[in-house]
């Protein structure tokens, strides 16, 4: 009986480490990684009509160094940020890629379109940065974590192209107390996702998510069998 428990247990704990490491595979950088930055002359060639928002910004893309330049930015103004700081918010939208209703088996299945759990944000939500503009003033930023983590460990950081966007309507009262600390706007938020490529790549996305993880499985099971085997032999070995 309790050797079931015990393997229960284990069984549990196994699959929660490997949808942890699942939802933690971040493979975007990658993907991209042979994309050209933008450059202004570009964006110009374009129009307003054309969004780049989320795109690797070019040396000549405009810097915003303060809230005061982001609020006065138009919605289709394009721009970017060299924040000096991001602190999290323990805060999660829905990314806006992503459709709030899933289908499964016979059952419509609902998404929270904000949420403050860190487990089932890594479901496929991005979280709210609170970010420190050059100039010491602050703004909401939505942006992927691994850039958020280069600028914690104190590295340089450009975030693709921005565009000043609403913020979504349920996570604003999550966000009251945190933007009046730091003197942040609950309305408006830095946002550098590119919906469009991510909408696109999402299937791309999942099966490098999925064969990262079966290698592990394979490599464990390998070790496992084998130095389940090791160990045997050094125990007769020592008998």
């Amino acid at each position: 009986m309790r050797s079931k428990i015990l393997y229960t247990a284990c069984s549990i704990i196994a699959l929660l480490v490997m949808l942890t490491i699942f939802f933690s595979i971040r493979p975007e950088g990658f993907l991209r990684r042979n994309e050209p930055p933008v450059t202004q002359a570009e964006v110009d060639a374009a129009g307003a009509a054309v969004s780049f928002t989320g795109q690797k910004a070019g040396a000549d893309i405009p810097r915003v160094t303060g809230a005061e330049d982001f609020m006065a930015q138009y919605p289709f103004s394009q721009f970017t940020v060299e924040p000096v700081n991001a602190i999290p918010t323990g805060v999660y939208e829905l990314a806006r890629w992503e459709i709030s209703t899933d289908v499964v088996g016979h059952r419509t299945r609902n998404y929270s379109q904000a949420t403050t759990n860190a487990l089932w944000a890594m479901t496929g939500y991005n979280e709210y940065y609170i970010i420190e503009f050059p100039d010491g003033t602050h703004a909401l930023a939505l942006f992927d974590r691994g850039l958020a983590a280069d600028l914690a460990k104190g590295k340089p950081v450009t975030l693709p192209i921005c565009a000043r966007a609403g913020v979504n309507t349920y996570a604003k009262p999550y966000l009251q107390s945190v933007c009046a600390e730091y003197g942040a706007d609950t309305g408006n938020v830095v946002y550098a996702f590119d919906d469009g490529w991510y909408k696109e790549h999402s299937g791309q996305i999942l099966l490098i998510r999925l064969a990262v993880c079966a290698g592990i499985i394979v490599a464990v099971a390998v070790l496992w069998t084998f130095g389940g085997d090791l160990v045997k032999r050094r125990l007769k070995g020592n008998a």
